[in-house]
């Protein structure tokens, strides 16, 4: 992707005021003055241009330091280890103080912000492109995309905070900002409004003139199949009631199957730049990812936060900081079954010495093969024991320019299939194993064979959990099942019992189905017009 610039608009920091004064320490971008974005965006490089910065906004959340907010959803599951104690990795481990509105450090609540950013930027071309003169395909696409990405950030504002503000448009000045919450129907009502513009204005994978790293119309119908199928199981108890959102989960994840643009990669890990570097990046796995390049501004944080120790090693790609690895329990199961997704895990890395470094599974450590008294640590002096996700990291960009540009899946195919199998299986419809297996049989398990539903409904949630390590997927996954505390709080007690470096308490807090974060403090106290959701009990 080429290197997203913004004009120096000064609505940016408008925006601030509903999406969190704290977030403008963040934007790439500097603003001067309080220009209308209605006498700028003029011709359709323009209007693009503001496009293009949409996507960098709603990128945001997973760059620089940022990418504390997946941290956060993984950390809170029991897909993640901390692996060092700055940005509250250990404590987020074990739901320390998850009732404090002013914990700057979670990139969760820090998601507020940046997600309002992306929806005030999104509304200025919105707004704009109308009354642009430019090709009528050319708009019909931008202004899809600028639907998508709005929606793609309620959705994340509504599964997080509950109902939100819903801005119909982009901030001209410090009036009007008081926006109160809409209803939870409502917040639904836009999402899946949004969506069904973007999927009524996108076009297909590989249309002619359309960059293949842009939202398609699968990635619109993808994410409506999963906003469906979330609030159809969120609520819990009888599905039938909610028939209607499974149908439709049904028929959009469908839509994305049966338009032959995507298949399962052959080999898990080589949808993964770290292990294929000519092929991995929007492949025919990738409904919709987001891109990095290695550039500053442009590059995956990712990599270096989440880390070994601090390590210079070329092999690695560049330098790179500990915050946290793949949980070793996870890991465990994933050999122990013989899941080949197991192997986007790091668990082999050699040092700048040319000792080399195995991590061993069931013993949860690394060991030198040549000199038993050799360990790996931390930038602390304290022993990492958890291997570490491919998925973020890069060994291919020259590691001097300290820029790794490996690409972040949002939405993939396997969730697609795993989507569509869970919502047949709910409606007692269609042949739900069919996909379910191609996804286990893609991970080299046999096919699942037991045809009750509630086991089945188990199995593909399992396969969620090796699926999606380190996605950021499976908070929401645990969260609508009612089990969000269930795993971690096992995590816990297991790794506080063993010892493991950074297990210093029992989990503090067990998540429910109504479990809903604070809204940040910052941003009460711009929007007087905003409600707090209740303590967590």
């Amino acid at each position: 992707m080429k290197t997203i610039k913004k004009f120096l608009i000064g609505t940016t920091l408008v925006a601030a005021v509903i999406g969190g004064f704290s977030s403008c320490g963040n934007l790439d971008e500097t603003p001067y003055t309080f220009i209308d974005p209605g006498s700028y965006y003029r011709t359709e490089g323009e209007v693009n241009a503001a496009l293009n910065t949409v996507y960098n906004r709603f990128r945001n959340m997973y760059r620089d330091n940022n990418q504390m907010f997946l941290a956060n959803l993984e950390l809170f599951t029991e897909q993640a280890w901390p692996t060092y104690p700055k940005n509250s990795m250990q404590t987020l481990n074990y739901w320390y103080d998850i009732n404090n509105a002013s914990f700057g450090d979670m990139g969760v609540y820090k998601a507020w912000g940046y997600n309002y950013v992306t929806i005030n930027d999104a509304n200025i071309v919105l707004a704009r492109a109308d009354g642009v003169s430019m090709d009528e395909t050319h708009r019909t696409w931008i202004k899809g995309q600028a639907y998508f990405l709005r929606a793609y950030s309620y959705w994340f504002l509504l599964r997080l905070f509950g109902p939100v503000p819903l801005p119909t448009d982009y901030t001209k000045g410090l009036d009007g900002l008081e926006i109160p919450r809409a209803t939870e129907a409502e917040t639904y009502s836009r999402i899946i409004e949004d969506l069904g513009l973007a999927i009524e204005s996108l076009p297909e994978r590989g249309t002619a003139g359309y960059d293949i790293w842009r939202a398609t119309k699968a990635s619109a119908q993808a994410l409506l199949g999963e906003v469906y199928l979330y609030r159809a199981t969120i609520k819990g108890g009888n599905y039938a009631e909610y028939e209607s959102d499974l149908r439709a989960a049904v028929s959009y994840s469908e839509a994305v199957i049966k338009s032959g643009k995507y298949q399962l990669m052959d080999n898990f890990t080589d949808q993964f730049y770290w292990f294929n570097q000519a092929g991995a990046k929007n492949n025919i796995e990738a409904v919709f990812e987001l891109q990095f390049s290695p550039e500053y501004g442009q590059d995956n944080g990712m990599h270096i936060r989440f880390g070994l120790g601090r390590t210079y090693n070329h092999y690695m790609g560049c330098y790179q900081y500990a915050r946290m690895g793949v949980s070793s329990y996870l890991h465990q199961e994933m050999v122990n079954n013989g899941d080949k997704r197991a192997d986007a895990h790091l668990t082999y890395f050699e040092d700048d010495q040319g000792y080399s470094y195995l991590f061993d599974a069931n013993a949860i450590r690394w060991y030198c093969p040549t000199d038993p008294s050799k360990i790996v640590t931390n930038d602390k002096n304290m022993e990492l024991r958890c291997p570490f996700n491919c998925k973020y990291f890069d060994q291919h960009t020259d590691y001097s320019l300290q820029h790794p540009c490996a690409n972040f899946p949002m939405l993939r195919y396997s969730e697609v299939l795993l989507n569509y199998a869970e919502a047949l299986n709910l409606l007692n419809d269609g042949d739900p194993l069919k996909y379910l297996n191609m996804v286990r049989n893609r991970a080299g398990l046999a096919d699942f064979t037991n045809t009750s539903k509630d086991a089945i409904d188990e199995e593909i949630f399992q396969q969620r959990r090796y699926e999606f390590v380190g996605e950021g997927k499976i908070f929401f996954d645990e969260l609508r099942r009612g089990v969000l505390g269930q795993y971690c709080e096992a995590k816990c007690s297991r790794g506080l019992a063993e010892g493991m470096p950074y297990f210093e308490s029992q989990l503090n807090y067990k998540a429910g189905r109504n479990f809903l974060f604070k809204i940040p403090q910052t941003d009460l106290d711009s929007n007087p017009a905003l409600e707090q959701n209740p303590d967590n009990k």
